[in-house]
């Protein structure tokens, strides 16, 4: 894992644990069962690649906390991005973000207050992955 995505790891880290607020509104854990619901997801998805050595990128722990904060930041930046005919093609997970977004806003801006929202929805998990392939993607963005 290079400094860059070190900084990433430490960027989510800071913004999912502001999050904590999302555990002590009501008797349910909305940011632990968020987390548990991408970290699922996340399993799932490496499962799905067979063997392949995941030692030298993000746990499946960091990149389910992307998700978490990745998720919650776009659905303060696109109210109503999902709606009930999305659940069938999307992870669950983005409904629920939205969904806490939708009712508790301000408990969420608040906490984040310091945080840059654009830059959280912008972070993308090819780059806990695989490095390289995120660069390119980068510059055939600054291309197109």
């Amino acid at each position: 894992m290079n400094k860059e995505q070190k900084q990433i790891i430490k960027t989510i880290n800071q913004a999912y644990s502001k999050l904590d607020v999302l555990n002590n509104i009501r008797w349910t854990a909305f940011r632990d069962d968020l987390f548990n619901m991408n970290k699922q997801d996340e399993i799932r998805h490496r499962k799905s690649f067979g063997e392949r050595d995941y030692s030298s990128v993000a746990s499946i722990s960091d990149c389910a906390k992307l998700f978490v904060v990745h998720n919650i930041a776009e659905s303060l930046l696109s109210k109503s991005k999902y709606t009930i005919k999305d659940l069938l093609i999307i992870r669950k997970s983005c409904i629920y973000s939205q969904s806490l977004v939708e009712n508790y806003r301000e408990i969420i801006e608040k906490a984040w207050e310091s945080e840059n929202i654009k830059n959280l929805a912008s972070l993308d998990y090819i780059s806990l992955i695989d490095w390289d392939l995120y660069q390119e993607t980068l510059n055939n963005r600054k291309v197109a």
